[in-house]
């Protein structure tokens, strides 16, 4: 059993160094993971030894199949203020199906028996679980970690190691793999040496993590675009506290004694950031109006702070409705007939937000039509559609596009490009105009006439 295992992972290791990298290595791979919040943040600087005779252009990041089913972004970036690289999810031929490759475009290729850094960030969404499953109103939330303590990699590794930062809460227990210690809020891995690729090495962290595990599991966005001045932005969205459960009763007497504060794995209230000319905020929910929020003006945002009508607790759930208007002139660019509508898909709408599905409507003036969607990640683009409002004959072209496993790093601009003619910005108002017309020549003839019978005809 153990040679035939062997055998094929050494058949997978040759393969992919000679179809990717041959004579490539890393010198050294520092990974730090940030547990404290409910999304999993891993960051891996890589200092590459190219000991081929061709620049390396691209390099290949390995991420373990159970955790690249829950990953949300990835991205790439070479030394301090470059832009983010160009990553691609690949699958080379002979690789193991046991692990996902992305593909790094580098933007300074790594010369010919030199060296090379890049640093690779990916955000994961549901690798914590909550340990035990129920909590009462009184007890911390735990929560199990289940990772490796080796970088995964196609290349080999002459010296490698990861540090988890977990929080300042208590760490019950940690799995220990070679060199293995915890340091307060740390627990670290490695330094190991002279690493051979794919190597693994499960390992499991359990300790207290008492941030609110709130996600929105569904955020509908609408954008309505008006050509006199105004873009309309309305988001439906449905919370819900995917921590530990709570178990047993509620208590708002105890819940107000409770000396932890903001340390309690309950969700207070939260902070959204909208654009800086964000106005006619509200917000509401089925009930009504909801009067315990702030809006405060910040130098390149607006801050609004939400309070739920209720505090949300381990597998608690509330619905609400956020909405405001911007100029178009933030957003809508034009030259001649052809605009193009640059706005963010979602904004910030709490933090390390996660967002299991969102959908984008974006409702054009009647009439547009060269519609062209331009995003900066992949999204699922739903049929085109027409939205019918006051005034409007043919209908107004409804462009929708979904995403499922969001995070904040998501939250940037997409680029919308249409045709209008400027004519048909004055229909409505002739149409308005025509049908006061008809109205008040209406009321002018039928005062005009006479339905009364002639004085000859009554004296007869």
């Amino acid at each position: 059993m153990h040679i035939s295992w062997v055998v094929p992972s050494l058949i997978c290791i040759a393969l992919c160094n000679a179809a990717f990298a041959p004579g490539v290595t890393i010198q050294s791979a520092t990974r730090k993971v940030d547990l404290a919040s409910q999304i999993v943040k891993t960051s891996v600087d890589y200092m590459i030894q190219n000991n081929g005779d061709a620049e390396l252009t691209s390099f290949i990041h390995v991420i373990s199949k159970k955790e690249a089913g829950h990953v949300a972004y990835v991205s790439g970036t070479q030394g301090k203020g470059s832009g983010r690289l160009k990553v691609n999810l690949v699958t080379p031929e002979g690789a193991s199906s046991d692990f996902t490759y992305y593909k790094i475009d580098l933007s300074k290729p790594v010369p010919a028996r030199g060296t090379g850094d890049l640093t690779v960030t990916h955000l994961s969404t549901g690798m914590l679980t909550p340990h035990p499953a129920e909590i009462t109103q009184a007890e911390n939330q735990f929560v199990l970690y289940n990772g490796d303590a080796h970088v995964s990699s196609i290349y080999g590794i002459t010296k490698e190691s990861s540090v988890f930062t977990v929080g300042s809460g208590k760490t019950l227990s940690f799995t220990e793999s070679g060199p293995t210690k915890q340091t307060g809020d740390r627990v670290t891995y490695g330094p190991y040496a002279n690493q051979k690729p794919f190597t693994t090495a499960p390992i499991t962290i359990h300790y207290e993590n008492n941030a609110p595990f709130v996600v929105a599991a569904s955020l509908v966005r609408t954008i309505e675009i008006s050509h006199w001045g105004n873009i309309a932005v309305e988001d439906n969205i449905e919370l819900v506290h995917k921590g530990a459960v709570l178990a047993g009763p509620f208590s708002r007497l105890d819940y107000q004694l409770d000396r932890r504060g903001t340390k309690q794995p309950v969700v207070r209230g939260y902070k959204t950031l909208l654009p800086t000319n964000a106005r006619d905020i509200y917000y509401r929910d089925l009930i009504g109006n909801i009067s315990t929020s702030n809006v405060r003006q910040l130098t390149n945002s607006v801050e609004v702070e939400l309070r739920p009508r209720f505090p949300l607790f381990g597998g608690w759930k509330t619905n609400y409705v956020l909405g405001y208007n911007v100029p178009t002139s933030d957003f809508l660019a034009s030259s001649g007939e052809h605009f193009q509508l640059r706005m963010r898909a979602i904004d910030e709408i709490f933090e390390n937000a996660v967002i299991e599905h969102v959908t984008v409507r974006v409702i054009l003036p009647e009439g547009s039509t060269d519609i062209k969607l331009v995003t900066p990640y992949s999204v699922k683009r739903a049929p085109d559609a027409l939205h019918f409002t006051y005034l409007d004959i043919s209908g107004r072209p409804v462009i929708t596009f979904e995403k499922d496993n969001v995070v904040e790093k998501h939250a940037q601009k997409f680029t919308l490009k249409y045709s209008f003619s400027r004519l048909y910005i004055l229909r409505e108002p002739c149409i308005a105009m025509a049908a006061f017309f008809v109205l008040f020549f209406t009321v002018i003839v039928y005062t005009r006439l006479d339905f009364s019978l002639s004085s000859e005809r009554r004296q007869e």
